[in-house]
C-alpha cells in the first residue's frame, strides 16, 4: 500500500510538472519575453513583498485552524507542526486535479505524527467546511459586485465562472447537507444507490458502506461543530483573514506597477470569482485555465503592455513561489523528523 502510495505521489508530481512547462511554454510562447523582464525590473519591490507574506500568512491561517480544532480536541500540537500540515495540504492540493491529494496526505502526516485519525479527520473536515462556505461566500459577492464587468466585457468566459460557482455552491449544499442534516442524507445515500443498482452498477455495497462511513464522520463534524459554536466562529474569521489576503494577490501587484485607478474590492472580488470558477476543474492547481482566466478578467485593470507580466508575478507568488517553498519545507520537515527519531531511539 506505501509503494502505492509513492508510485501515485510521483506520477501525480510528473503530470504538475507537465502541466507546469506546458502553461510556462503557452504563456512564453505568445508574449515578448524581453518585455515582460524590463516589466518586471521596473515594479516595486514593496509590493511585491507584502504579497509574499500575504501567500505566507494564506497558507498558516489553514495551520492555525487545524491547530484550534485538533486543541479542542485536546491533542497538544505546536504552531510549527500545524504549519507543517498546512504546506502539506497546499502541496499535495496543488499537484494533484482538483485538489484530491491534500486532505490524503495532511491525514498521513498527522498519523506520522501519532495524532489519533478520527480527531485529525474531523479537524480537516471542519477546516474544509469552512473553507468552502468562506470561498463561496466570498465569490458569490464578488459576482454581484463585479456583475456588469463580467457580464458585459468578459465574452463567453462568462459562462463557465458561472458553471464553476454553480459547481462550487452545490459542493457546499452537500456538505452542510451531509453535516447538519444526517437522516436526509442517508435517504441521498440510498436514491443514489437506487440509481446505480438500475444502472447495473456492481460494486453498489462496497460504495454505499463507504459513503455512509463517510456520513457518520459528517455527523460527528456536526456534533462538535453544535457544541463549539465559539471556536467555529473564530474558525470562519480566521478562514476569511486568510481569503481575503489570498484575493489581495494581484492588487498588491496592480501597486507594483504603479496604477492606483481601480479599488481594492474590485480587485479581491474579482479575483474571488476566478479562484471559485477554477477550482474544481480537474487540472493540478488549475494551472493553464488560472491563467488563462488572469488574462481575461484582468485586461480591464492593466494596460495591455503589462498585463502578461502582472499575469506572471501573481500567479508566480500565489501558485509556482509556493509549490517550490512548500516542497522545500516539506522535505526538511521529514528530514528533522527522521533526525529527531534517530536520537530518541539512541536513549
Amino acid at each position: 500500500m506505501k509503494n502505492k502510495n509513492i508510485r501515485k505521489n510521483i506520477l501525480n508530481i510528473i503530470i504538475f510538472l507537465i502541466f507546469a512547462i506546458l502553461t510556462i511554454s503557452i504563456v512564453f510562447k505568445k508574449n515578448n519575453m524581453t518585455e515582460i523582464f524590463l516589466n518586471i525590473k521596473q515594479v516595486n519591490i514593496t509590493y511585491i513583498i507584502f504579497a509574499i507574506i500575504s501567500m505566507f500568512i494564506f497558507i498558516s491561517c489553514e495551520g492555525i485552524n487545524i491547530r484550534r480544532v485538533l486543541q479542542t480536541l485536546n491533542c497538544k500540537i505546536s504552531y510549527l507542526k500545524s504549519f507543517k500540515y498546512a504546506l502539506v495540504g497546499f502541496f499535495f492540493s496543488s499537484v494533484t486535479p482538483s485538489a484530491s491529494g491534500g486532505d490524503p496526505a495532511q491525514l498521513y502526516f498527522m498519523s506520522k505524527d501519532k495524532l489519533p485519525i478520527a480527531h485529525s479527520a474531523l479537524a480537516l473536515l471542519v477546516e474544509l467546511s469552512s473553507f468552502q462556505f468562506v470561498s463561496c461566500s466570498i465569490a458569490i459577492i464578488g459576482f454581484a459586485y463585479n456583475y456588469d464587468i463580467l457580464i458585459n466585457n468578459i465574452g463567453n468566459i462568462k459562462y463557465l465562472l458561472a458553471l464553476g460557482l454553480t459547481i462550487n455552491i452545490l459542493i457546499l449544499i452537500f456538505l452542510l447537507i451531509m453535516i447538519f442534516s444526517r437522516n436526509f442524507a442517508i435517504k441521498l445515500v440510498n436514491i443514489i444507490i437506487s440509481l446505480l443498482n438500475f444502472l447495473h452498477y456492481k460494486k453498489t455495497t462496497e460504495l454505499k458502506e463507504k459513503i455512509l462511513n463517510q456520513v457518520e464522520e459528517y455527523h460527528k463534524c456536526s456534533i462538535y461543530l453544535k457544541s463549539n459554536k465559539l471556536v467555529l466562529l473564530k474558525i470562519i474569521f480566521t478562514t476569511t483573514i486568510q481569503m481575503i489576503l489570498y484575493h489581495s494577490i494581484p492588487y498588491f501587484v496592480y501597486l507594483s506597477f504603479g496604477l492606483n485607478d481601480v479599488n481594492f474590492l474590485t480587485f479581491i472580488f474579482m479575483q474571488a470569482v476566478l479562484y471559485i470558477s477554477v477550482s474544481s476543474l480537474p487540472f493540478p492547481g488549475a494551472m493553464g485555465v488560472s491563467e488563462g482566466g488572469f488574462m481575461i478578467l484582468f485586461k480591464m485593470f492593466f494596460p495591455s503592455t503589462i498585463l502578461s507580466s502582472a499575469m506572471i508575478i501573481s500567479r508566480g507568488i500565489s501558485f509556482y513561489l509556493f509549490v517550490i517553498i512548500s516542497a522545500i519545507l516539506i522535505i526538511l520537515f521529514i528530514l528533522i523528523d527522521k533526525l529527531t527519531l534517530k536520537k530518541a531511539s539512541k536513549f
